[in-house]
């Protein structure tokens, strides 16, 4: 059974039902993070289980959308719902090829995903907020200044460290939660049958 790929096929009902769930799962990972003042973010979980199996336009919007929704309350996010787009297009891509279907694959891909977040977030980070954006990795760029790096060598390393731990979680967490949905559900969707078959 092949794909069938386009916005006409990838927004079909069940898949635009998946983006408030997607918005839902962002937004109490992102929670999480800020109760317990962690250095990383976890508000890319929803954005990348939607991309998996709606594809990487109902990523996208999950990601936007998680942004816009945030950003009445946090407005720093709205700078950065680009990059939870990049995120959306990454994971869903890579879905569509096949590189969210063993753990190995999912981990590898992550490290996609970061190199996409990187490219993306770090120019916002520097030139819109000077590096500190409120989040609780600011201390890591603070320390990494603070041993004589520039600020765009600072926001770059802390990127690759803070990032490389949250999108290696994220996506494990959301591969998890793909590979526990029911084959019944999962062929209703046109990027499901990727993951039925390696049940």
């Amino acid at each position: 059974m092949g794909i069938k790929r386009g916005l006409k096929y990838d927004f079909s009902l069940l898949a635009i039902l998946l983006i408030p769930i997607g918005i839902a799962i962002n937004f109490v990972g992102a929670q999480i993070v800020l109760l317990l003042k962690l250095p990383i973010y976890l508000n890319t979980i929803g954005t990348i289980l939607t991309a998996m199996i709606g594809g990487p336009w109902v990523g996208m919007v999950t990601g936007a959308s998680t942004n816009l929704v945030v950003g009445i309350t946090n407005p720093v996010s709205f700078a950065f719902t680009p990059v939870q787009m990049a995120v959306g297009l990454v994971v869903g891509l890579l879905a569509m090829k096949g590189m969210y279907t063993k753990l190995w694959k999912v981990i590898l891909s992550s490290f996609a995903v970061v190199l996409a977040v990187l490219i993306v977030a770090s120019p916002i980070q520097v030139l819109m907020f000077g590096g500190a954006t409120g989040n609780s990795s600011d201390a890591v760029v603070a320390t990494f200044l603070a041993s004589g790096q520039k600020i765009w060598t600072a926001v770059f390393s802390t990127k690759i460290l803070v990032e490389s731990f949250d999108k290696v979680i994220s996506n494990i967490i959301a591969f998890v939660i793909v590979m526990k949905m029911s084959p019944r559900y999962l062929s209703k969707l046109n990027y499901g049958a990727i993951f039925i078959k390696k049940k």
